[in-house]
């Protein structure tokens, strides 16, 4: 009897030294998260800004029918997602229009020339994020690198 009781007294300390389990902590108050955009996308993705300020740009772009953003390059990453829609993105590295969905992704990396345009009929929205040194504009102007 000393013999099983002894071993449930240590089977009792040793789970009491075990690691607590974590308890959750429920959102308190008024409190609503709405997404502003969601797109899937299987290029590569980094942001590094290692010693460096950098600002975090978040728009909403909406492109008329037939219209064209103009060749332009960012000094940081882009990141959009497709709302309604469709564009058709051009850069200096493939100059055949890629055309991209409501849904899509798209990311170009800093310093690639591209043009954006709507050649449809009906607006395109999408959500653009931009990540820039803090001291840059978010846009420059550049010579067109495709016909």
């Amino acid at each position: 009897m000393k013999r099983v009781i002894l071993a449930v007294s240590g089977a009792a300390i040793v789970a009491g030294l075990g690691p607590a389990a974590a308890h959750a902590t429920p959102a308190e108050g008024d409190i609503e998260r709405t997404d502003i955009a969601k797109g899937t996308t299987d290029a590569p993705i980094a942001i590094v800004a290692v010693g460096h300020p950098t600002t975090l740009h978040v728009q909403n772009l909406v492109l008329g029918p037939a219209s064209s953003s103009g060749w332009h390059t960012h000094p940081g990453p882009e990141y959009s997602v497709v709302n309604e829609g469709a564009v058709h993105l051009q850069t200096a590295n493939a100059c055949a229009p890629a055309i991209f969905g409501a849904g899509q992704a798209i990311f170009i990396p800093a310093g690639v020339p591209h043009v954006v345009a709507n050649k449809g009929v009906e607006h395109a929205e999408a959500t653009v994020t931009y990540t820039v040194p803090a001291d840059r504009a978010v846009r420059d102007d550049a010579a067109a690198a495709c016909p």
